[in-house]
């Protein structure tokens, strides 16, 4: 009885283990895998400097920094007032802001003609 038992388990976990006619079960098990299973790395996102957020930020809005707009555009840049005076001047030095009048800047960039 026991031998019945053994033999028939043995066939059965051969039978499993075997390739069937449609190429599923144990034999199959890991084909769908790639060929190269480490991750691919994601791709870090591009960090800009506060005056390039700046900048960003007055494009944003019209292409002009005023009274009215100050803190959209400090909020949008994620600067300080205490930041924006420098990067100002810096933006100032390089031409890329002109002062339009007492209290607005514009930026000239290709965005902003």
């Amino acid at each position: 009885m026991i031998a019945r038992i053994l033999t028939v388990t043995a066939a059965l976990t051969l039978a499993a283990c075997a390739p069937a006619g449609n190429g599923v079960g144990i034999s199959r098990l890991g084909n769908n895998l790639p060929a190269d299973p480490t991750p691919k790395p994601t791709p870090q996102p591009v960090l800009l400097t506060a005056k390039e957020r700046l900048v960003g930020a007055i494009e944003a809005n019209d292409c002009a920094l005023t009274p009215d707009n100050a803190g959209a555009v400090l909020s949008q840049a994620t600067i300080s007032k205490a930041e924006m005076g420098p990067l100002i001047q810096e933006l100032q030095a390089e031409g890329r802001v002109e002062t339009s009048s007492a209290s607005s800047i514009r930026v000239l960039s290709d965005r902003c003609i």
